[in-house]
Order: structure tokens, then C-alpha cells, then sequence
């Protein structure tokens, strides 16, 4: 039986967002593969705070509108309480929300096409929400873990915005206040992801004031939407108000946090002017997709040079068009549903992008996650736009060859986009091409060496820790790589060049914890207990709340013979972080030592309940089988 047209009509588009969804899902799947790199260290792998009982609990107001991002952090607990730090976990959660996101942006375009009378709405709202999903620079946002925020924030915000249009359709009848109040809620949700939400109020009143209902134009048309606008997000312009002011408390607290006025040496203008390029850095790669990197290096404008002044000039007109564009749809000149359609799209773009590419300097100039939400704006311009043209030029006869071209660049961004994935599944390939990228970064040599010391190859580890260490000038990127050295050295029993390696990492910071607790481990091995054991009190002196400084102590006191205080430093290690194997297990270790079997068995049981899925660490497991303790 041949279907219906009608029942076609109808299931298409949920048929076609399914085959999106499937093929986004398919184009990711290699990046489920990959492991935890450079901030995912401090996100996720050594955060003992999501191992907190508190770690799912989301804080009061201020919190959520601070620089914390605590609905992230909760959605990360979640991930390590169900799977531990597995890794894949990690990634299919972060590709979940890409999915979800891809949904909502679907969802909000087709709103707001139908509502300026553009035909074919969805059709088109499909077409820009699958470049939005398959476009190979969201990749960073998707796949790197530490990013999650961006795709949480942006799931949110496109949440926040559809429900603030439903409210501004329906504002006076009670549908209309429900939808108000979960669009506030979905705002300070995505506030509490990514600051970046900051922006939704701005991008909320430009839709309401270009993007009218079909036949509306005028002035006074205009006028009467904005005063709405305004009206309905008055709570949230009034919290992003209050945000913005605890986010320059912050960088003002935290001069070295990576953003604000003190964070790099570019005044707010030469950050400003540098970031008139990379724009044109992010717009060349979603226009031709190619050349990618991770962790780029951008040489910042100092002054106003010829580059400068081409940028800005390019960007200005971009602002110019949508602004014509705009006022044509205003006096009916043209045609007005596309006309509005683009005008948006380019003026989106400006509002998403503006929290890091404005004044406000950041310590990394250009960063593709940056463009995750923005690229709405441009996709929608371009599509619209080519979709106006084939009409015109080929009329009714458009639908097949335009039909054909989306699908053939569909394809090609999936298929780069399974290849960026491909680069994301495999950390150290990942690395390799951050470092051919950028060859003289510090940062990536060392993570690099982490990466490849995870996967055993301990001398290729030494020979990029032994580059960076060569050029290693900032106090950072020393005890970076001191750290990391001293770390290899250790394992590889060159305990007494590890100690050298350290003691120059200290000179550069004395109060780096990390340093200590490695040369306290260090002057262990060789013996030099009492010195072993004042480096670790120095340790906790600086850390007092760290449960690594406290087992480091505890080793120490026990290495000198007072099993009674070692013990007790573990077990305060421990209860600071709870869901951390090592601390039981070092404490198994010193009860075995001492023929404490049971008290040592629970230790170890401990330690099994906290790795969950994943391999128990393999002293645990030789002390078990040792001891004949049962621990599965």
C-alpha cells in the first residue's frame, strides 16, 4: 500500500531529523574512543569535588550566575558516579547534548521561519540544523570534555529562547506565563553551564525585532516588539546585570584565571583589534572547513595595521548588510521573510560571539568552541539566502538541484567531521597535530608527553618533556614541566635526577604543593626519610585541605616508623576524597605491613567500590591476591 502524501507531509520531518540525528551520531562515534586531555586533567580526572555527597547539588543564585559553572560540574558527578573515570562515558554524555542541542535549534529555526511566512520551513530549519550538527568545527565542543560547557550552555540557551518567543506570542494568556517562567529558568540553567548565556536577553530582543510575523513592517511595528521584548526579559537582563558584575569580581580576585583585564599582557583595545581577525579565522573555517588545530597559536594585533583595518572593514560591512537587509524587510521593498531571515543570522552571530571576541581579553585568542552557538547565525544566512537565489533563478524547478546540493555538503561535512573525530578518538594523534600547529608551545609538549606516558611509551614522554624543559621560561610552563619530568624520572628510577629536576621547579615556585608532594615521594625512595618528611609538612602547610598533600605526609610518617599518624593522614586523605582509590589502598598497604589482613581487606574493598567499572589500580590487586581478600 503506497502511503498517503498527506501522512508523508507530515512524517517527513520527524523522519528527517532522525536521519540527522543517526548520522550525527555516527559522524561522532570515533571520539567516543578518546581519553581525558589537557584541562580534562583538572575538569574531571584530579577534580576530588565531584566525588563530594554535596557534588549534585546545584548552589544558591549567585552561584549559578558566577564563573563556577555548577550545572556542568553536576552533570560531570553524575557521568563518575554511574561509570566512574571511564572516559567513553564522558564523550557520549557531551555527544547526547550535541544531539539534544541540534533538536532545539531545529526547533527554535522552524518557529521563527514560520512565523516571518518563509515557505518551507522546515525544510530549511532541517538544512540549518543539520550544518549546525555536522559541521566538523563543532568538534572541539563535542569532543573534548572540558567543553561540555559550551554544548550545555548553548542546549540551554536555545531552550531559553523558544520558550521566551512561545511567551512573546502568547504573553497574555496563561500558556504564555508558563513559557516565561521556564524560559528565565532555562536562562539562569544555562548560566550555571557556560557564561556565555550572558548573551541570550540581547539575542532574544534582536529576534523579536527583526524577525516579525508575516505582512507586520513598520516603524511602529518595530517599537511595539522591542517594548515587549524588553518586558518579558527585563528578570533576566536585570540577573545578567548582577552576573556581569561578579565576573569582574572574579578576574579582578583571580588575575591568572585566564580572562579579564589583568589576564594577558593586550590592553582591551589590541584584544579588540585582534579579535577583528579572528573572526575572520572562525568565518574561514565554517566556510571551508580545513586547517584546523587544536590549541592554535594567534599572534595578537598590538596596534592598528593594514590586516586590522581589512578585518574590521569586512566585518563593519557585514553589520551594514544585515542592517540594510533589515530595513528593506521594514518598508516591504523587498522580499521580506529572507530578507529578516539573514539579517538575523549575521546579527546573531555578532551577539554570540561577543563575550570573547570584544573587549573583555582572554588568555587563548582564538579557540573553535568559541563558535559552537554563533555558527547558527551564519548557517541560516547562507541557507536562506542560497534558497532565495535557486527560487529566483529556477523557480518551481528549484526544489530538486537545491535539494541535491544541501545533500552532497551535508556529506562532505560529515564526512569531516568523522574525521576530526577520528583525530579526537586518539589523544596523542590529537597532540601531534596541536604540536605541528604550534611547534614551539610548551603547553603542548608537555601534554603531549602525559599522553604518550599513559600509553607507555616513557621514553618518546621524556624526549618532548626534555624540549619543553630546554625552552620552559615562565614560572607555569616550569613547573609544569618539573613536575611532569620529576614524575618520569621517578618511575624510570632516576630517583636522584628527579630530585635535581624538582628542586629547580622549586626554585621557580616554592609554594607549588605538587613539587613538594613529588620530592617528598623522591627523597622516600632514596631513603632520606626525615627530609622526605619535612617536604611533606611543608605540603600540607600550603595545602591543608588537599588529600594529596595529606597522603604524602601520611607515606612519610610511615616510612619513618609511626604507622599510628601515617594512618590517620591517609584516612583524612581519604575523607577528603572519598571516591578516589589510591588513599585506601596506600592505607591497605601500611596495614598489610603491619599484619592487619581484615583491616587492610576493607581497605581494599573500599577501593574496589570506588573505581566501579574500571580496572582496579594493579598494586591493589597484587595486595588482594596476596592476601586472599575477596574485592569483587
Amino acid at each position: 500500500m503506497v502511503p498517503d502524501r498527506k501522512v508523508l507531509a507530515f512524517a517527513a520531518p520527524g523522519l528527517g531529523l532522525a536521519a540527522l540525528l543517526a548520522a550525527t551520531a555516527l559522524a561522532y562515534a570515533p571520539s567516543l574512543g578518546g581519553g581525558f586531555v589537557l584541562d580534562d586533567q583538572v575538569t574531571v580526572e584530579r577534580n576530588g569535588a565531584l566525588r563530594a555527597p554535596d557534588a549534585h547539588h546545584l548552589p544558591s543564585l549567585p552561584g549559578m550566575l558566577g564563573v563556577s559553572r555548577p550545572l556542568t560540574q553536576v552533570s560531570y558527578a553524575v557521568d563518575l558516579r554511574a561509570a566512574g573515570l571511564d572516559p567513553a562515558r564522558f564523550h557520549l554524555t557531551g555527544l547526547l547534548f550535541h544531539l539534544i542541542a541540534t533538536v532545539l535549534a531545529y526547533a527554535f529555526l522552524r518557529r521563527v521561519l514560520l512565523r516571518v511566512g518563509y515557505p518551507r520551513a522546515g525544510g530549511v530549519a532541517l538544512a540549518v540544523a543539520a550544518m549546525f550538527a555536522l559541521h566538523p568545527i563543532q568538534a572541539e565542543s563535542v569532543a573534548y570534555i572540558s567543553q561540555r560547557a559550551e554544548v550545555l550552555a548553548s542546549l540551554l540557551y536555545l531552550a531559553s529562547l523558544l520558550l521566551l518567543d512561545v511567551a512573546a506570542a502568547r504573553w497574555m494568556a496563561w500558556p504564555g506565563l508558563v513559557a516565561w517562567a521556564g524560559g528565565v529558568v532555562g536562562w539562569v540553567l544555562a548560566m550555571g553551564a557556560k557564561v556565555i548565556a550572558i548573551t541570550a536577553p540581547a539575542a532574544f530582543v534582536l529576534e523579536q525585532a527583526t524577525l516579525a510575523p508575516a505582512g507586520e513592517r513598520g516603524g511602529r511595528a518595530v517599537a511595539r516588539r522591542v517594548i515587549r521584548a524588553l518586558v518579558l526579559a527585563s528578570p533576566v537582563i536585570a540577573l545578567a546585570a548582577w552576573s556581569a558584575t561578579l565576573q569582574f569580581a572574579s578576574f579582578e580576585a583571580s588575575p591568572a584565571g585566564g580572562a579579564g583585564f589583568t589576564a594577558t599582557p593586550l590592553s582591551p583595545g589590541q584584544y579588540l583589534l585582534t579579535q577583528l581577525r579572528v573572526q575572520w579565522l572562525y568565518l574561514r573555517l565554517l566556510a571551508w572547513p580545513q586547517g584546523f588545530a587544536f590549541d592554535r597559536g594567534f599572534q595578537p594585533s598590538l596596534g592598528v595595521d593594514a590586516a586590522v583595518l581589512l578585518a574590521g572593514a569586512g566585518l563593519l560591512g557585514f553589520v551594514a548588510l544585515a542592517l540594510w537587509l533589515w530595513r528593506r524587510a521594514e518598508r516591504g521593498e523587498g522580499d521580506p521573510a529572507p530578507e529578516r531571515l539573514c539579517a538575523f543570522g549575521i546579527l546573531f552571530w555578532f551577539v554570540v560571539v561577543s563575550p570573547t571576541s570584544s573587549l573583555v581579553p582572554l588568555l587563548d585568542l582564538a579557540v573553535e568552541h568559541r563558535v559552537y552557538l554563533a555558527s547558527l547565525g551564519p548557517f541560516l544566512a547562507v541557507t536562506v539566502g542560497a534558497d532565495a537565489l535557486l527560487r529566483r533563478m529556477l523557480g518551481p524547478r528549484a526544489t530538486r538541484p537545491g535539494v541535491a546540493l544541501l545533500l552532497l555538503v551535508l556529506a562532505a561535512l560529515g564526512v569531516s567531521s568523522y574525521g576530526r573525530a577520528q583525530t579526537w578518538g586518539s589523544t596523542v594523534t590529537l597532540l601531534r597535530e596541536a604540536r605541528a600547529a604550534t611547534p614551539d608551545s610548551e603547553r603542548i609538549q608537555i601534554n603531549l608527553a602525559i599522553a604518550l606516558r599513559q600509553k607507555g611509551d616513557l621514553a618518546g614522554a621524556e624526549a618532548e618533556l626534555r624540549k619543553a624543559w630546554r625552552s620552559a621560561r615562565t614560572v607555569t610552563l616550569v613547573t609544569d614541566v618539573a613536575t611532569n619530568l620529576g614524575a618520569l624520572l621517578i618511575e624510570t628510577g632516576r630517583v636522584a635526577e628527579a630530585v635535581s629536576v624538582l628542586d629547580r621547579g622549586l626554585r621557580a615556585s616554592p609554594e607549588n604543593t605538587l613539587l613538594r608532594v613529588n620530592r617528598s615521594a623522591a627523597l622516600r625512595m632514596l631513603g632520606r626519610y626525615p627530609e622526605a618528611l619535612d617536604e611533606a609538612r611543608r605540603a600540607v602547610a600550603l595545602r591543608p585541605d588537599d588529600p594529596i598533600t595529606r597522603n604524602i605526609l601520611g607515606m612519610a610518617l610511615l616510612a619513618t616508623g609511626d604507622l599510628a599518624s601515617g594512618l590517620e593522614e591517609i584516612r583524612t586523605a581519604e575523607a577528603l576524597d572519598p571516591g578516589n582509590p589510591e588513599f585506601p589502598i596506600t592505607a591497605a598497604i601500611a596495614l598489610a605491613r603491619q599484619g592487619h589482613r581484615g583491616e587492610a581487606c576493607a581497605a581494599l574493598r573500599r577501593a574496589r567500590a570506588a573505581t566501579r567499572i574500571l580496572p582496579m589500580p594493579r598494586n591493589g590487586v597484587r595486595l588482594a591476591a596476596q592476601l586472599g581478600c575477596p574485592i569483587e
